[in-house]
């Protein structure tokens, strides 16, 4: 009997899940339940990252400590899963030992190996998007992922080399050419490859600046960078270890991950960073990274400014779960954009539901009675 093992991205806590965190992890209990059906061995983890600058700045706003905020706002999400019906094997947060203690173990063991190191860096930094960016990155000098200001920034930090892996990378790919889908994402990371080198990468902040965070084994005035800490939750979870005499037996059962689910905006650090670092860890990449596109209100990008934010809850109170669902693996190609609209739930909902899957119960259970008088026989 072979095993699966699904993944979602881990759900940053700074805010309320919405009908992009829904997408993801209900395609992840699909495919967990079909493989479960097919008699194979599966499990299915999600989760919530609850490091970060964002989730400091979210707690001060609130005037919690980093830590009472997350317990908090990590309660909507298991509730909101529940309402699903999404039949996970395990949710792990990133402030759980299980995964702070390993991460440390692995920082430490890089570090020994020379894979990390101290450098001074200077540069433009965007708390948005949580990494830095060169000028040259900028658009409009502000950050290009979220659009949003970014400051400059002088410090000591510590480095991942990164660039050290950047061959087995593309060495993957050629070898592996299914393993980034759709093919277009493939495309875009080649490209990202071929029009850049990749460079190392910045996986510490210091306390002064950034008092949350697993703290750096070897320098105690530093936190991870939260991308660094919350990528390792996929193989912390199964009870990875950087001494392989500590692993749990689990984890050779489980590890490489046959899908990993994620949205678009997130590709880049699930493949370029997450698989150089398993690379550095001795590790190979899952089989599959699936990047799925994102969901727009009315045609316009989904923005607690704008207040379109479609709220999972509201629609389950007001449709009911099962037609939230199929709703959602329904509406568009998997893999690509959708729009969301309560006319197009609407249609789908009395057009598929009412009436085709109506109708097909109707005549169902009618010829049954009609013919069967009105008992279904045995096979």
């Amino acid at each position: 009997m072979s095993g699966f093992y699904v993944t979602t991205p881990l759900y940053y806590v700074n805010d309320r899940p919405h009908i992009g965190h829904a997408y993801t992890t209900i395609a992840a209990d699909v495919l967990a339940r079909w493989n479960r059906m097919q008699g194979k061995s599966t499990h299915f983890l999600t989760g919530t990252d609850e490091h970060g600058q964002k989730v400091y700045r979210a707690a001060l706003k609130r005037n919690l400590s980093a830590q009472e905020h997350v317990d908090q706002m990590v309660v909507p999400f298991q509730k909101l899963w529940n309402k699903l019906n999404i039949q996970y094997d395990d949710f792990i947060r990133t402030t759980e030992k299980r995964h702070t203690s390993v991460v440390q173990a692995l920082l430490q063991d890089l570090f020994e190996k020379g894979d990390i190191y101290e450098h001074h860096y200077v540069g433009w930094y965007s708390t948005s998007a949580e990494r830095f960016w060169t000028e040259k990155d900028l658009v409009d000098g502000k950050c290009p992922e979220s659009g949003l200001d970014v400051e400059w920034i002088e410090e000591k930090n510590y480095f991942f080399r990164m660039s050290k892996y950047e061959q087995n990378i593309r060495q993957w790919i050629s070898d592996h050419p299914d393993s980034i889908q759709p093919e277009y994402r493939k495309n875009e990371i080649l490209g990202y490859l071929n029009s850049k080198d990749v460079g190392d990468l910045c996986i510490s902040r210091p306390k002064e600046r950034l008092p949350w965070g697993i703290p750096l084994p070897f320098d105690e005035n530093f936190v991870t960078y939260v991308w660094f800490d919350a990528l390792l939750n996929y193989v912390t979870a199964v009870g990875f270890h950087p001494d392989p005499t500590q692993r749990s037996a689990e984890f050779s059962n489980r590890w490489p991950a046959s899908v990993q689910l994620l949205g678009k905006d997130i590709l880049t650090t699930h493949t370029i960073y997450w698989w150089s670092i398993l690379f550095a860890a001795g590790l190979t990449p899952p089989e599959k990274i699936y990047a799925h596109g994102w969901w727009t209100m009315e045609n316009q990008k989904m923005s607690k400014s704008i207040g379109n934010v479609v709220d999972p809850n509201l629609l389950i109170e007001s449709f009911g779960v099962d037609p939230v669902r199929f709703f959602l693996m329904r509406e568009i190609p998997f893999g690509g954009d959708g729009n969301f609209s309560f006319e197009r739930f609407k249609t789908r909902y009395n057009d598929d539901l009412a009436n085709d899957l109506g109708n097909l119960l109707h005549r169902t259970l009618s010829m049954t009675t009609k013919w069967l008088g009105p008992h279904i026989p045995k096979l």
